[in-house]
């Protein structure tokens, strides 16, 4: 039985074509929308965990604890709307 690689893909040729669009870029090379792409990525991750940080450290003040721990993070999921999609993920951490 086939087991589908599940991974999230830009599309790279609706890229290229977007960056064409502008009459001051010419030619793009082959490599240039998959270096765009995982710029896009890496970016995309960047704001995620900053953002899920910074809700888990907004937890841990409102606590008055001094470290971040598994269960502020758990808090931070479990009441901000944006992150329930790791509910799941984070139901199992046990609660002080």
């Amino acid at each position: 039985m086939k087991t589908k690689n599940k991974q999230t893909k830009f599309p790279v040729a609706r890229i290229k074509k977007i960056m064409q669009k502008d009459e001051e870029v010419g030619k793009v090379a082959q490599a240039t929308p998959i270096v765009i792409c995982m710029y896009a990525l890496a970016k995309a991750l960047e704001l995620f965990l900053s953002m899920i940080v910074e809700e888990a450290c907004n937890v841990t003040v409102h606590r008055g604890a001094k470290k971040v721990e598994a269960y502020h993070l758990k808090h931070a999921v479990e009441t901000t709307e944006m992150f329930d999609f790791l509910k799941e993920i984070v139901e199992s951490v046990p609660d002080p």
